[in-house]
């Protein structure tokens, strides 16, 4: 009857070890996981960095920070998914190139801003002392 209990015991053990390695794998999946994803979006960073002007990086960050639905849709205009599978190789390029020949400009972070908060370009006419849009301006005419 003891060797039966102790045969059970060990068969526990075994089962419990199995257990115990099959979480460890798990983990550390996810923490490669996890480092791949950091990877990547250090990756993108660093290229929105190089490609857009200094305010341009700044603005985009700050809408990062506090409009976070807006950041998104400019983020997916300017870095598609196919830069995204590409990053290692245009990181390379860019390298390779001391950097890239234009820079995108604030004014086009500014636009695609607009563009995501819905908001339309309206010219301002001053008439005497009235103020009306470009389009009433020459209705009125």
């Amino acid at each position: 009857m003891n060797d039966t209990q102790e045969n059970d015991e060990h068969e526990l053990e075994k089962i419990r070890m199995k257990k115990m390695r099959s979480l460890m794998e798990q983990k550390k999946q996810q923490e490669n996981y996890e480092k791949q994803t950091v990877s990547v979006q250090d990756k993108v960073d660093f290229v929105l960095k190089v490609v857009l002007e200094p305010q341009a990086y700044q603005h985009l960050k700050n809408l990062k920070e506090n409009e976070s639905n807006v950041y998104h849709y400019i983020f997916n205009e300017l870095v598609g998914q196919e830069v995204i599978q590409n990053i290692d190789y245009l990181i390379a390029i860019i390298q390779s190139r001391g950097g890239v020949p234009r820079k995108i400009p604030l004014d086009i972070i500014i636009y695609l801003e607009r563009q995501a908060k819905g908001i339309k370009s309206q010219i301002k006419v001053k008439r005497g002392d009235e103020v009306m849009d470009l389009g009433s301006y020459l209705k009125k005419g």
